[in-house]
């Protein structure tokens, strides 16, 4: 959805992923003008990451945003329950994740964020520069990244644990980013979507619990992710930097939370 707006604005947009058949059939599907660009990489692999970085650099010189949109939950609790037993709840949380989940969840939801965005600050500065010598009052260079209305959960409704931990960390990298990168102008924002269609929600998130969950009954849309992107990524929101959005139907307003 994000790449298919960015795509259909006049953006090259290139698009990163472990199975190029599939970044191949997004590509067929969704370009409007030939300019979403398959690129077979792992963001877990700092060796990956450089040979994107490389291709790119080669293909294009710069970039002007990156989108660390990738993201995997393992260890779902489906369902709490305890009936008011220790040792059941202790049964629960001791085996609904291993500690490999945790391993495989925070490489590729934190360690991966965090790695692709430092392979790629070179060509972030170099789309600065490039802009900077036409256009003084430029949008400058940008990284999103995707987290998650589960980063402000507290509550035991049925979710995984490692995912949820994950997008708090990858939320708060984020913030941290927007300090580390400021004399470089390189800005950093936050989307934390509610439920949307993917591989990850689909057989995940019943239609049942989007009724129940989501005051506006119903998944995200094209239009609910593209429009936010498309702001942030446009000269309107070129003054935000350090920002958490949530676009979610105001799901989390139906739990307890953090935010």
């Amino acid at each position: 959805m994000i790449a298919t707006a960015l795509e259909h604005n006049g953006a090259t947009v290139y698009i990163v992923g472990r199975r190029l058949p599939v970044l191949e059939k997004a590509a067929k599907e969704r370009s409007r003008y030939g300019r979403m660009l398959p690129l077979q990489g792992d963001i877990t692999s700092r060796e990956s990451l450089l040979v994107i970085v490389d291709i790119i650099r080669q293909r294009h010189g710069y970039i002007d945003l990156l989108v660390n949109n990738a993201g995997v939950a393992q260890g779902i609790i489906r369902k709490y329950d305890h009936q008011g037993d220790i040792r059941s709840l202790q049964d629960t949380l001791w085996n609904a994740a291993s500690p490999q989940d945790f391993t495989d969840v925070f490489d590729a939801n934190v360690t991966g964020v965090y790695y692709c965005t430092v392979a790629f600050l070179e060509l972030l500065h170099d789309g600065n520069v490039r802009r900077s010598r036409t256009d003084p009052h430029h949008v400058t260079s940008q990284v999103i990244t995707v987290s998650s209305v589960a980063a402000f959960r507290r509550d035991d409704r049925p979710y995984s644990i490692p995912y949820t931990l994950s997008k708090v960390a990858s939320t708060h990298m984020s913030k941290m980013f927007a300090n580390i990168l400021k004399d470089w102008k390189i800005r950093s924002n936050v989307i934390a979507p509610g439920i949307f269609p993917s591989e990850m929600t689909n057989g995940l998130i019943p239609d049942s619990h989007v009724a129940r969950d989501v005051p506006l009954q119903r998944a995200g849309k094209l239009e609910d992710i593209a429009g936010l992107t498309l702001f942030l990524a446009s000269k309107a929101g070129s003054y935000v930097d350090g920002t958490v959005h949530i676009t979610d139907g105001g799901r989390l307003s139906m739990f307890s939370s953090t935010y």
